[in-house]
């Protein structure tokens, strides 16, 4: 199966996904274009379309049209969340057009209609940080126990990181001339063996707060599964502590309320699935090969700036590894 690029959440895409443009500032053309689509899907008249994201429309607050240039994408997203509700998970429930086909294709783009899951995103620094911690902690443990429930009924890139690191990784890396200090890379290559050892599953490989709803401390529901792949279950918690770090690790204050945020993460999920010692002992290098990834990642996308933001990140891991993780 082909490789999925990933974005990370922190990453600006257009304008910021807590912001919407309304019906008014979409322009006639894309509202003629999206009224077309819904009218497939049974729609005869929109009251109110909001941009969410470059590729997502929120309709009436109920629902959510998406476009993808992936079918494959689209297709496993659709079984993947069909498999999960009916593990009773809170996952996506996709529409059927009124050809009873599960998308629309229109310019060259695949079109599914989903429901809208009620909820906000959960802010860890407000408030309790641990307790926020061991929430989001709990509901990666519950998506992955799901994950496994469904594990042969669906087809999954089989992903390992190493072979990553050698097919694109490096040689995006060489071709911008980005370095990194040798201790780094060793620690990297010398993680090879137990990472090759470490509980593999299906993940979510996306897993960040706003990828996770909450109504009234409730949970309330998964987004996202696009990039969903058979891989190491701890990188799940190591991308959510990579994406509450990113803007915070600079300031000593917000620092110390990360520490408390990840050590409920860790503790939450341990207390619905145990993680053994290697999986735990694995979380550091696993932070640093995240960034390493991300660097090479947006030096491929020609992100220069952000690759560079990725390059210094890496290094003030590693000089300070001991440190971050000293709540754990």
């Amino acid at each position: 199966m082909a490789m999925v690029s990933i974005l990370p959440w922190v990453v600006k895409m257009e304008f910021d996904k807590n912001e919407f443009v309304s019906m008014e500032k979409i322009d006639l053309l894309q509202r003629k274009m999206l009224g077309r689509i819904l009218c497939q899907y049974g729609f005869e008249k929109v009251t109110d379309i909001k941009q969410a994201d470059t590729r997502a429309w929120v309709i009436d607050d109920t629902f959510v049209l998406k476009s993808n240039e992936k079918q494959s994408e689209f297709d496993k997203c659709i079984m993947l969340n069909s498999l999960l509700l009916s593990e009773g998970v809170p996952a996506i429930e996709y529409l059927m057009t009124k050809n009873n086909e599960p998308y629309v294709i229109h310019d060259s783009k695949y079109w599914c209609l989903m429901k809208k899951i009620r909820g906000t995103h959960l802010d860890p620094f407000d408030g309790d940080t641990k307790s926020n911690g061991i929430l989001l902690g709990r509901a990666v443990a519950e998506i992955h126990k799901a994950l496994r429930n469904i594990e042969g009924k669906i087809e999954v890139w089989d992903n390992d990181f190493f072979s990553e690191l050698s097919s694109w990784i490096i040689p995006e890396l060489d071709k911008n001339g980005a370095s990194f200090e040798s201790s780094i890379m060793e620690r990297i290559f010398a993680f090879k063996p137990v990472y090759r050892t470490l509980p593999r599953q299906i993940i979510h490989r996306d897993m960040h707060p706003r990828n996770l709803l909450y109504e009234s401390g409730v949970f309330t529901g998964y987004l996202d599964f696009d990039l969903s792949q058979r891989n190491a279950r701890i990188f799940d918690l190591v991308y959510l502590g990579c994406s509450l770090l990113v803007d915070n690790y600079k300031d000593e204050a917000r620092l110390d309320q990360w520490r408390k945020v990840f050590a409920g993460v860790i503790q939450g999920y341990t207390e619905q699935s145990p993680l053994s010692a290697d999986e735990l002992n694995s979380i550091p290098v696993l932070f640093l090969f995240d960034e390493v990834l991300f660097t090479a990642f947006f030096f491929r996308i020609g992100q220069l700036e952000v690759a560079k933001s990725c390059i210094e990140m890496t290094k003030w891991l590693h000089d300070n590894i001991s440190s971050l993780f000293s709540l754990l």
